[in-house]
C-alpha cells in the first residue's frame, strides 16, 4: 500500500517514505556499481531491505537474491537463547570463580568474597547463540554483563554503515554493558551518541557465548563515591575535569568544559571524596568504560582508519596516564623539599607498582592489538626518572659530559666525571644507615638487593620497629617544645608566627619565620627562655616551620636522636639478655636460628644451607618460640631503595651453561620467570637500568593470584617471601640468557613505527654483558638502557648477501655480517648474525639462537674458557625487533692495571690491544655499539678523530678463527636460508686452537700464551 522507488536494476528496492516509516531500503553497493554489476553479469542486482519495529525495539533484514527468493537474518539485538533466573550451586560458583578474576570487579569493586556470592546469588545466566549479533539497548544497557565462556568482537562505526571497526574484544572474565541512571540532557546527548556509533556484539562462530547478567543495583557499586583510599591506584580512566574531549555529534556538544565533572575512571582504584558530586557521563567516558572491563582488539586502536576511537582513547586513557605520571613526579619532589626520607619520598607501594604496570600494558595493547602486544616503555622511562629524581642514583647521567664522532659512530662519555660522581655514594649510603636507615646491602653481589630480607632475630626487629615508633615520639617532643618557642616569641614581639610556621613544603611564611629567628639576639631568646644551641631551636631556625618529621632534621641531629633511640633500646636489649649484646648475625655462629638470619641475608631465595627441610623447620619453628621475626613483604619494600617492577614470563627454551664436562642445563623449559626491572645505580647510558631475576621467592605474578582479593595487597606466600624456585638464583658469567633479553626488550619496547607511538614511549635496547664487560659475576642481570637501531649505526651494516627470510625463524629475516675494516678479507673480520623480527620471543626465533649457541658451545674446544657471546636486542623503528648475536672470544688481560686501563689480549689469534694500535679492544653491552666510557685521553681522541674505523677494527680484533664456518655448517644444517635444505652431519668437527705463544709487548713484559 505504499509507494514504491525502483533500484537501477529494475528491482522494487524501496518501500514507504518519511521519517516515521518503519521500512527503509539499504542496498549492497551504490547505485553506480550495482548498475554495472547488472550490465556485466545480466542478472540482477541484490536490494537489502531493513525492516524495524519499534514497539518491540528488535531490527529484522530481509535479504532478496539475484533469483527473488528471501530470507531473513537478525540484525537487531539478539535475545538470549536461554535465560535462567534461579542459579543452582555449581552455577553459582562459576559466577564467583569468574568474578574473582574479572576486570570490572578487580578494577572497581571494593567488596570482598561475601560481596561476590552476593552478586553470584542475584545474577542470571544469558547463552548467546554463536554467530549472534547483540545491538540497542537490551546489549548495553540492561546492566553489567560479565562473560563466563565463549567470545565476541565489539565493532563501532561512527562514519556509518559499511565502516565498522573492532574496538574491543570479550574472553572469560570481561564484561560489557551498565545501567545508567542519567542525570541531565548533557548525559542523555553522549547515550544518544554512543548509539549513533552503532556499537553491535559479535559472537564467536565456533562457540557460545555465556554471560552473567548482575543486578542493576551493582551500578552504584561499581561508580558511588567514596571516602579517600589508602591504596591509590594509577589514575587509568576518562579525563579529569581540564581535560575535556569537545565532540560534536549532531547539533550537540558531547564533551563539555565543567569543574563538576569525574571521570569514570577517577572512581577505578582511587576513591573520590565523600562529597555528593553527581559524575556527568560523556561519550568518553563509554569508549572508557568499554575498555577497562574487555580485552583488547586484535587490530589496534592506533591502526584503525576511522579518527574517533583514537581521539577518545587518548582522551579517556592515555592522557590521564600521563597526567598521573606527572603528578607522581611532582609529589616526589614535593616530598623531597618537605624532608622526608628518600625511602618515603617514592609515592608508590610494591603491589601499586605492579598494578599500574598492569594497567600501562593493558592500555599499550588496546592501542598496538592484541596481535601485537601491549608494552611497558612509558612506565619504564618515567621509573627510571623517578630514581634520578629520587636520588636513588649515585648521580645524574645527563649532568655527566659526552661527545659525539663527527660521523656519529662513537659516543664518549667522561669516565673521571663518572668516577668524581661515584665518590660520594659510599658516604652517603654509610650516613643513610648511621641515621636510622635501612642497610641496604646483601646477598650475593652489590645488586642482589631488590628484595631485602624479612627475617630478623628479636632484637633486630626491636630496633627497626620500636625504635622508629621512639624516633617517631621524640620527634612529636620537639614539635611540643617548638610550638612552645614559636608561641612564646608570638607573645613577646605581638606577631602571629604560628600560622606562619606551620609545617609543610617551603614557603613564604616560612622563609619569614626563618628571618624573624635570625635577626634576635642571644639576649632576647635568653630573655624569653629559649635556649638558642638546643636541637630543637636549630631544627626550627634552619626550616623556618615546625617539624613535620624526622627527615626534616639535618643529618647531625638526625644522627643524635638516632643514638639516643638506640640506647634506651640497648640498655633494654642488655637488661633481657643480660649484660649480651649482640649486633649483626653472624654466619659462623652457634646458634643456629642466627645462621639461617645470615643465611637469608646473604644467600636470599635460596633454602637454609641448601636444604628445604631444615629450613621450613627453622622458619616455622623459630617464628613459634618466639626467636624470629617474620615482616611482612609489603613493610619492608617502604624501606627498600631499590624500587622495582616485575616481568612475569615463561620460559620455552633450556638455558645452557657450560663446565668442563660440556653443556650443561641450568634452567629448564617450561619454568616460570620473572624479571625484576629497576633503574641502575651507577648509569652510563641514558634512562640505564637493569633487569634481575626475581629470584626463588613467591610472588603474586607466578603464582596466579589474579584470583586473590583485589581489596588485598600480596597473598600470604609473597607476604613471608617463602622461597619457592632456589634455583632461579643464577650467575652471570658464561650463561647468555637468550630468552630473557627477548622477553624484555619486547615488553620494554612499542610495538609498531615511531608515529605510532604514544606520548612518553620510547625505544629501548636489552643486553647482557659478556664476562669481559661484566664487574658482577654472582648475580644474573641484564642491561637497559634508551636506544634503537638507527641510534647505532654499526648495528646497521649490510651483509653481503641482504636480508633473506629463513624458512627455520618462519620467514624472519636473517643475515651474516662481516664487521671489519674496508678491505680485509673475511678471516680477519667479526662477524654478527642479524635477525629481523616482529616478535623477538617467538618460538622459531628463540629455538634458532639458543641451539646455535649450544652448537658453538659444544664443538669448540675448552668453550668456557675460550669463547663468550653477546646479544642485544633493539626496536628498528617500523615495527619490527632486531636481535644481534654475537660470538667473541674471550680476551685476557695481560697486566694488573684498572681494567679500562690494562692491556687485552685476543688468545686465538695472538692479537694484543698494543699490537693491534688499539687504546680499547673489549666489546660489551655499550662498546659493542659504540657507547664508549672513556678513561683514557689517548682512547677519547682515537674516538672522536674516526669513530667508524675504529669500532669496525674492534670488532675485527674480536674474531674467533674458524667459527664462521661452525655457524654456516648450523645453517645448512638448519635449512636457515630457502635455497639450502636442512641436511644431517655424518660427524661433527671440533673447533680448535694451535696454541703458540705471543709477542712480547711494546711495554717489555711478554704477553701470556695463546
Amino acid at each position: 500500500d505504499t509507494p514504491a522507488s525502483t533500484h537501477p536494476c529494475g528491482r522494487v528496492a524501496e518501500m514507504g517514505s518519511g521519517a516515521s516509516s518503519p521500512i527503509r531500503r539499504a542496498c549492497a553497493s551504490p547505485a553506480s556499481s550495482a548498475s554495472k554489476y547488472c550490465t556485466e553479469t545480466n542478472k540482477v542486482a541484490p536490494a537489502v531491505i531493513l525492516i524495524t519495529a519499534p514497539a518491540e525495539n528488535e531490527q529484522a533484514t530481509l535479504f532478496v537474491s539475484a533469483d527473488g527468493d528471501a530470507t531473513t537474518k537478525s540484525a537487531g539485538s539478539a535475545a538470549p537463547s536461554l535465560r535462567k533466573t534461579q542459579l543452582n550451586a555449581e552455577e553459582r560458583e562459576e559466577v564467583v570463580k569468574v568474578l574473582e578474576v574479572a576486570r570490572l570487579v578487580r578494577l572497581r569493586l571494593q567488596g570482598g568474597q561475601r560481596t561476590l556470592h552476593w552478586l553470584a546469588d542475584t545474577a542470571e545466566i544469558e547463552d548467546f547463540a554463536a554467530g549472534a549479533i547483540l545491538s540497542g539497548d537490551p546489549a548495553w544497557a540492561e546492566g553489567h554483563r560479565v562473560v563466563l565462556s565463549g567470545s565476541a568482537s565489539i565493532s563501532l562505526s561512527p562514519e556509518g554503515p559499511g565502516r565498522g571497526v573492532e574496538v574491543a574484544t570479550l574472553q572469560r572474565g570481561d564484561a560489557f554493558g551498565w545501567a545508567l541512571t542519567l542525570n541531565n540532557p548533557d548525559e542523555e546527548a553522549a547515550l544518544e551518541a554512543w548509539e549513533r556509533c552503532s556499537p553491535r556484539i559479535l559472537v564467536g562462530a565456533d562457540e557460545v557465548l555465556r554471560v552473567a547478567l548482575l543486578p542493576e543495583e551493582t551500578e552504584d557499586m561499581f561508580s558511588m563515591q567514596r571516602k579517600p583510599s589508602k591504596r591509590p591506584l594509577p589514575d587509568s580512566g576518562a579525563a579529569r575535569g581540564s581535560i575535556r574531549p569537545e565532540s560534536r555529534c549532531g547539533s550537540k556538544m558531547i564533551g563539555r568544559t565543567s569543574s563538576r565533572r569525574q571521570s569514570a575512571l577517577s572512581q577505578v582504584g582511587t576513591a573520590g571524596s565523600d562529597t555528593n558530586t553527581t559524575v556527568m557521563l560523556t561519550l568518553t567516558d563509554f569508549f572508557a568504560r568499554l575498555w577497562l572491563v574487555a580485552s583488547a582488539p586484535r587490530k589496534g586502536i592506533g591502526e584503525v582508519s576511522v579518527g574517533m576511537p583514537r581521539a577518545h582513547f587518548q582522551a579517556a586513557l592515555w592522557s590521564p596516564l600521563v597526567d598521573r605520571f606527572e603528578e607522581l613526579s611532582d609529589q616526589i619532589r614535593r616530598r623531597k623539599q618537605q624532608g622526608y626520607r628518600i625511602h618515603d619520598c617514592f609515592p608508590l607501594q610494591g603491589y601499586q607498582i605492579a598494578e599500574m604496570k598492569d594497567h600501562v600494558l593493558h592500555l599499550t595493547e588496546i592501542w598496538y592489538g592484541s596481535d601485537r602486544g601491549g608494552n611497558l616503555s612509558s612506565m619504564y622511562k618515567w621509573f627510571c626518572e623517578s630514581m634520578d629524581l629520587l636520588g636513588v642514583t649515585a648521580y645524574s647521567y645527563d649532568l655527566i659530559p659526552k661527545e659525539i664522532s663527527v660521523d656519529g659512530w662513537a659516543t664518549v662519555v667522561d669516565g673521571a666525571a663518572r668516577v668524581a660522581a661515584l665518590k660520594g655514594k659510599g658516604l652517603s649510603d654509610a650516613l643513610y644507615v648511621s641515621t636510622g636507615g635501612l642497610a641496604q646491602r646483601q646477598g650475593r653481589s652489590a645488586i642482589d638487593n631488590t628484595v631485602l630480607r624479612n627475617v630478623f632475630l628479636p632484637y633486630e626487629a626491636e630496633e627497626m620497629l620500636t625504635g622508629r615508633f621512639l624516633r617517631k615520639i621524640l620527634c612529636k617532643f620537639m614539635q611540643l617544645r617548638q610550638k612552645c618557642i614559636i608561641r612564646r616569641l608570638s607573645e613577646r614581639l605581638e606577631l602571629d608566627l604560628m600560622w606562619l610556621a606551620q609545617a609543610g613544603g617551603p614557603n613564604r611564611g616560612h622563609r619569614v619565620v626563618k628571618n624573624v629567628l635570625e635577626c634576635l639576639s642571644l639576649k632576647e631568646l635568653e630573655h624569653a627562655g629559649i635556649e638558642p644551641e638546643s636541637t630543637c631551636f636549630k631544627a626550627l631556625l634552619s626550616r623556618g616551620s615546625i617539624l613535620a618529621g624526622y627527615g626534616q632534621l639535618d643529618p647531625t641531629q638526625q644522627t643524635i636522636v638516632w643514638q639516643n633511640v638506640r640506647q634506651l633500646l640497648e640498655r633494654k636489649s642488655v637488661d633481657e639478655m643480660q649484660g649480651e649484646y649482640r649486633g649483626e648475625p653472624r654466619a659462623d655462629a652457634e646458634d643456629k636460628i642466627e645462621r639461617f638470619v645470615a643465611w637469608c641475608r646473604d644467600y636470599p631465595g635460596e633454602y637454609f644451607e641448601r636444604s628445604k627441610e631444615m629450613h621450613m623447620q627453622v622458619l616455622i619453628g623459630g617464628a613459634w618460640c618466639n626467636k624470629l621475626v617474620i615482616i611482612r613483604r609489603s613493610a619492608m619494600e617502604k624501606m627498600t631503595l631499590a624500587r622495582y617492577f616485575p616481568i612475569p614470563w615463561q620460559r620455552t627454551q633450556p638455558l645452557w651453561g657450560y663446565t668442563n664436562l660440556g653443556p650443561t642445563i641450568v634452567r629448564p623449559e617450561g619454568v616460570k620467570e620473572a624479571s625484576n626491572v629497576r633503574a641502575n645505580e651507577c648509569p652510563y647510558a641514558s634512562l640505564h637500568g637493569m633487569s634481575l631475576s626475581a629470584g626463588g621467592f613467591s610472588s603474586d605474578e607466578r603464582c596466579g593470584a589474579a584470583k586473590k582479593n583485589p581489596t588485598k595487597k600480596y597473598t600470604m606466600i609473597m607476604e613471608m617471601q617463602w622461597v619457592r624456585d632456589p634455583k632461579a638464583n643464577i650467575e652471570n658469567w658464561y650463561i647468555t640468557d637468550i630468552e630473557k633479553i627477548a622477553q624484555e626488550a619486547f615488553y620494554l619496547n612499542p610495538h609498531g613505527p615511531a608515529s605510532m607511538k604514544l606520548q612518553g614511549e620510547i625505544f629501548t635496547n636489552v643486553g647482557q654483558n659478556p664476562k669481559v664487560g661484566s664487574s658482577i659475576k654472582n648475580t644474573q642481570h641484564t642491561q637497559i638502557c634508551e636506544g634503537s637501531l638507527n641510534t647505532y649505526p654499526v648495528l646497521k651494516i649490510p651483509s653481503k648477501r641482504g636480508p633473506l627470510p629463513s624458512p627455520a625463524l618462519d620467514g624472519a629475516m636473517l643475515e651474516l655480517v662481516d664487521v671489519g675494516p674496508e678491505g680485509t678479507s673475511l678471516e680477519n673480520q667479526g662477524l654478527m648474525i642479524r635477525i629481523t623480527t616482529e616478535n623477538p620471543t617467538a618460538l622459531p626465533v628463540l629455538k634458532f639462537l639458543v641451539d646455535l649457541r649450544y652448537h658453538l658451545l659444544a664443538n669448540v674446544e675448552g668453550a668456557a674458557e675460550a669463547i663468550d657471546f653477546l646479544v642485544t636486542a633493539v626496536a628498528d623503528e617500523t615495527g619490527n625487533f632486531v636481535v644481534i648475536f654475537a660470538p667473541l672470544p674471550q680476551l685476557v688481560k695481560l697486566d694488573d692495571k684498572h681494567p679500562d686501563l690494562a692491556t687485552w689480549a685476543n688468545p686465538l689469534t695472538g692479537e694484543s690491544s698494543e699490537t693491534a694500535g688499539l687504546e680499547e679492544t673489549r666489546i660489551d653491552f655499550g662498546k659493542g655499539v659504540g657507547h664508549f666510557l672513556v678513561a683514557k685521553q689517548a682512547l677519547r681522541e682515537q674516538l672522536l678523530e674516526n669513530g667508524e674505523e675504529t669500532l669496525r677494527r674492534i670488532w675485527a680484533f674480536n674474531r674467533i678463527p674458524g667459527i664462521r664456518s661452525l655457524i654456516e655448517d648450523f645453517f645448512r644444517v638448519n635449512g636457515a636460508f630457502p635455497e639450502e635444505p636442512p641436511k644431517t652431519y655424518d660427524s661433527q668437527p671440533m673447533l680448535t686452537w694451535t696454541r703458540t705463544p705471543l709477542s712480547p709487548s711494546k711495554t717489555g713484559h711478554t704477553t701470556r700464551y695463546a
